[in-house]
């Protein structure tokens, strides 16, 4: 019995110490940048001490450094069931969530580490882009307010701010903030919010030029794309926002407003098979959104997918019951189910909606 148990001791120094000298392999491919070769290891770490907070932390982060964001956000979750206040895994997880386009998830996250440490200017820049991509521009608002009073000069925060102000309608508050940004000269951060502003106002021709500007001076430049497509599309220029809107995807695959106006038109246009994986990576992005449920549901009546194009349009009807382009897919879905009374109360609702109650209906995601 000594001996079996001398035996058992001696076995777990030289498991622990394998485990080491393996993290220490790991961390110096890191170093390497060999990631594929530093995954392996930690993996290996792993299996011999499944309770390592490093090994899994590390792990997480090369993997989300190689594009593997799932397995990423699974091995920040582990890390957290051992130490689950750890602010530099949260955020990592933030991170890995933000780019797999989980931004909602992220957000949480984000709002719970800002709640903590409202100083930290990485993660309010991360949460305001979080609050903008998801709709929530009051939201962003009211976040920066506090940011902006204690440096007007910061440029992340004019910039985040006055979009928010401008796409709330709040123009003359939004110019306040970004004057100085749009005293710089003509740089394509100016333009941008030019074009916010232009859009804002319906000038959707003045926009479209102001935005092609800023995609001139900087192709790369977020968000701009996306909105010089939806400013052309207002135009009537449809073939060159497919263009600009399909570039904007594949600047950002996680563009809301590029996914939800690219599919819309793709289904407006009779071509349901290329809208459908727009529309339904904007409906994952933002599923609160009227507009992109009323999107997926009349892509759904359409497809004849019309069981599951009924759950989404009547729970539509019941979260904005004012929403008339929801009751014309509802006629449409009950005529196509054979419920021609429904249909009939459905197109009687839209005669009965005045100017006046349409213009409760949700308003158009940006």
């Amino acid at each position: 019995m000594c001996f079996a148990l001398f035996s058992l001791v001696i076995s777990s120094a030289q498991e622990a110490r394998s485990a080491s000298e393996l993290y220490k392999e790991a961390v110096a491919a890191d170093e390497r940048a060999e990631m594929d070769k530093a995954i392996a290891l930690y993996k290996q770490v792993l299996a011999l001490q499944p309770g390592s907070l490093l090994a899994h932390s590390n792990l997480g982060a090369d993997l989300a450094s190689t594009g593997r964001y799932a397995e990423a956000v699974t091995e920040y979750q582990q890390a957290l069931k051992i130490e689950p206040k750890n602010r530099v895994v949260r955020l990592n997880l933030a991170l890995a969530r933000y780019k797999q386009g989980e931004i909602q998830k992220a957000g949480e996250t984000l709002a719970a580490l800002h709640k903590e440490d409202s100083s930290n200017k990485q993660i309010l820049y991360l949460l305001a882009d979080c609050y903008l991509r998801l709709g929530r521009d009051s939201d962003v608002i009211e976040l920066l307010i506090p940011a902006y009073k204690a440096n007007p000069n910061d440029e992340a925060v004019q910039f985040a701010l006055g979009t928010a102000y401008i796409r709330e309608g709040r123009i003359q508050e939004g110019q306040a903030v970004i004057d100085p940004v749009l005293k710089n000269g003509n740089t394509p951060e100016a333009n941008l919010l030019m074009g916010e502003v232009q859009f804002a106002a319906g000038d959707y021709k003045t926009a479209a030029a102001t935005l092609h500007k800023a995609t001139d001076l900087n192709p790369n430049l977020p968000g701009a794309w996306s909105l010089y497509g939806r400013a052309l599309l207002q135009d009537n220029q449809n073939d060159a926002a497919k263009a600009a809107l399909e570039r904007a995807i594949q600047q950002d695959p996680n563009d809301f407003s590029a996914n939800l106006h690219l599919g819309a038109m793709l289904r407006l246009g009779g071509n349901t098979t290329e809208a459908s994986p727009y529309l339904e990576r904007a409906l994952r992005l933002r599923p609160a959104s009227p507009e992109v449920r009323l999107q997926v549901g009349a892509l759904y009546v359409s497809t004849d997918r019309l069981n599951e194009a009924r759950k989404i349009l009547e729970k539509l009807e019941k979260d904005w019951p004012d929403f008339v382009q929801v009751h014309l897919q509802l006629a449409t879905l009950y005529s196509r189910l054979g419920l021609k009374e429904k249909s009939q109360a459905q197109r009687e609702v839209v005669l009965r909606l005045s100017q006046k109650d349409r213009e409760t209906g949700p308003k158009p995601d940006r």
